[in-house]
């Protein structure tokens, strides 16, 4: 297995099990370790072509994805400013017709 000289076969449950922990410790460790030098190397080649990760990735020209804001659902019918997705906390226009006794789906658009 390795040249470690070591009988894990006297040491307590608990000392097996710090010497797993640190182990695991230490790898995760060196794993980032790795992984920055990997990143630094990567940027200094791009960098020696005159480019970019980005570019070298095609990821410049994807751009940012904007999000769309959700469909209203829900309009009160005297105020149409009043608006609700349906999504999250229902508003406290709502909450307070609805405690009238409305149904939710007199507010539906």
């Amino acid at each position: 297995m390795s040249n470690l000289n070591v009988n894990l076969a006297a040491f307590t449950d608990e000392q097996v099990k710090q010497l797993i922990q640190d182990a695991e410790t230490l790898l995760k460790k060196r794993q980032q370790q790795a992984k920055e030098e990997a990143r630094k190397k990567i940027q200094q080649i791009a960098a020696e072509a005159g480019v970019t990760v980005e570019e070298l990735y095609g990821l410049e020209a994807r751009g940012r994805r904007t999000r769309r804001p959700a469909a209203i659902k829900y309009r009160h019918p005297e105020d149409p400013s009043l608006t609700w997705a349906g999504r999250g906390k229902q508003p406290n226009w709502l909450k307070a017709e609805l405690e009238k006794g409305k149904k939710i789906e007199d507010f539906a658009v």
